[in-house]
């Protein structure tokens, strides 16, 4: 004995269907009103951004709630040390100059010492 499956019927057909008598309906259009806006106020001037000074053996700079000290400059390469002020045993890093500086100053450094 084989049970015969009733067809079903889509009903995607249907919906779209409805789908496009509501497409084809006109749609309301919102007027906007008017607003004025006020007049810009007067931009404040801000003062001119320090340039950072060129890295030296020695430096302390406070970089966000640290502090970056410079140990040794080579020709491409800083060693440095980045700990906390209260930190105890900091390891020494690596990086490049122009790579150290680019961070220094997207952090907004500041230098505290030398």
């Amino acid at each position: 004995m084989t049970a015969i499956k009733p067809a079903r019927r889509s009903a995607a057909r249907s919906t779209t269907l409805a789908r496009s008598k509501r497409a084809a309906a006109p749609r309301k259009t919102v007027r906007s009103v008017a607003v004025s806006k006020p007049a810009p106020a007067a931009k404040a001037i801000k003062p001119a951004r320090i340039p950072l000074k060129p890295l030296a053996s020695g430096q302390v700079w406070l970089v966000g709630d640290a502090h970056l000290k410079v140990e040794m400059i080579g020709k491409l390469l800083v060693h440095y040390k980045l700990a906390k002020p209260s930190a105890v045993r900091t390891p020494t890093s690596i990086a490049g100059i122009s790579t150290l500086m680019k961070f220094m100053k997207k952090s907004k450094a500041v230098l505290i010492q030398g």
